[in-house]
């Protein structure tokens, strides 16, 4: 989260930033991995990476949003993500009691492309770029959603939304239309 905050006083997409950028994303990566190794994981834990995350992602928002050329759509894109997050987060804590933010596999997909962004950014042009990782986030942020609307307990790392149990008159039809 120190990162995070380093990451305010970079002044744009510069060597700076990428510096400190890749910091964040080589601690995020460690923590988590030190943390299995050494099986100290904790819910509590869980919920800081998770805090670090979006506080990572603040700043590089607040950071580029400023200095970088964006199109309409592309902060139409981020608000719109922003908000079904919001929504699902708000749904998932009310829902279970608890800070429900998931570790599905589409979000580790979006926070990786999140983390590619300001390299790619670079060297692609920039709808590309933002197009590829809203697709990822969005639909990450609908199966979150999705997720906490459905579940009936907090299962912070579940996969995805094909992970929830389905009835077996669902999964497996019933016997009139196994006939």
């Amino acid at each position: 989260m120190a990162g995070a905050a380093a990451l305010l006083f970079t002044g744009g997409l510069n060597w700076w930033f990428l510096a400190v950028f890749t910091f964040c994303s080589v601690t995020d990566v460690l923590d988590g991995y030190l943390a299995r190794k050494h099986g100290i994981c904790s819910g509590r834990g869980e919920v800081l990476d998770s805090v670090a995350d979006f506080a990572v992602v603040l700043a590089m928002l607040a950071v580029l949003i400023p200095t970088v050329p964006w199109d309409p759509w592309m902060i139409q894109m981020i608000v719109l993500i922003a908000s079904i997050r919001g929504v699902s987060l708000c749904i998932g804590t009310l829902r279970h009691g608890e800070v429900a933010l998931l570790h599905t596999s589409l979000n580790k997909l979006a926070g990786l492309l999140l983390r590619l962004a300001p390299y790619a950014m670079l060297s692609l042009d920039l709808s590309v770029v933002v197009a590829a990782v809203c697709s990822v986030s969005l639909a990450g942020a609908v199966e979150d959603l999705a997720i906490n609307v459905r579940s009936k307990s907090l299962d912070r790392n579940i996969r995805s939304y094909l992970d929830l149990r389905i009835p077996n008159s669902m999964k497996y039809g019933s016997m009139d239309e196994r006939s």
